[in-house]
């Protein structure tokens, strides 16, 4: 009987700003509270909580695609198979953030294996708002290559000693000030126009289909006489395909 009348109680509490008000009439609503969280899927709770964060960045006047769309180098350190959707794997990616790695959900199932996978350097698109993917927030997109038919995919990988967290780079260009928000891409979709650019060259190299610069990243502990070292990124096999 309690439990159909704090249902109710809530149901109600959900349509008006009183919610502490209501539920100080409602009997047992600790133990309300706890049936409810138990009965929710428990998918959630095996992977790492994220905290979301509200950014408005100011961008340069001259930013292009290329500036506004924050590609990351992060390794994954832990692959498998979505509990409830049998062909997302739910990797985690060292990013080297604050917050810790990053749960990311990938429709890569049909096409490789978790080994293929764990412990790769990958390309992490890090500006896109997180999605709850079959009860699991997915924080970014894995890049990768694939052909026409999309019957075959591959990883962009970086060099084994990338620098994690460190932000990809295409050809020698500089960037025009700091990326976009989370909320500014999906807004002013940013990455509808930065997406359809991305393909492999004839080295199976990542880069820009306008100018044909190579996405690069820099490379941990290897420094030039103009500064840091860079290596490409790159898949396993496919030439002139897709990458998104």
């Amino acid at each position: 009987h309690n439990y159909k009348r704090a249902t109710q109680m809530f149901r109600h509490a959900s349509c008006t700003s009183q919610k502490m008000f209501l539920f100080r009439n409602v009997p047992n609503v600790a133990a309300f509270s706890a049936r409810a969280t138990r009965s929710k899927s428990s998918t959630t709770t095996a992977f790492h909580a994220r905290k979301t964060t509200i950014v408005v960045r100011a961008m340069s006047a001259d930013a292009g695609p290329r500036d506004l769309i924050d590609l990351r180098v992060g390794k994954v350190t832990k692959c498998t198979v979505h509990p409830d959707a049998d062909k997302l794997y739910v990797e985690e990616i060292d990013l080297r953030e604050a917050e810790g790695p990053r749960t990311i959900c990938s429709g890569l199932v049909p096409f490789m294996k978790e080994e293929d996978i764990l412990g790769k350097n990958v390309i992490v698109v890090a500006n896109l708002k997180a999605r709850n993917m079959q009860g699991v927030k997915s924080h970014g997109m894995l890049l990768a290559a694939s052909n026409e038919t999309h019957d075959k995919v591959e990883l962009l990988v970086a060099p084994e000693n990338a620098k994690l967290g460190s932000r990809v780079v295409f050809g020698d260009a500089a960037f025009n000030g700091e990326p976009a928000s989370a909320n500014q891409v999906q807004k002013k979709k940013y990455w509808e126009a930065f997406g359809p650019e991305l393909v492999t060259n004839g080295e199976m190299e990542a880069s820009w289909k306008e100018d044909g610069a190579v996405m690069r990243v820099e490379l941990e502990g290897e420094e030039g006489d103009e500064g840091p070292t860079f290596g490409s990124v790159k898949c396993e096999s496919l030439t002139n395909a897709l990458v998104g």
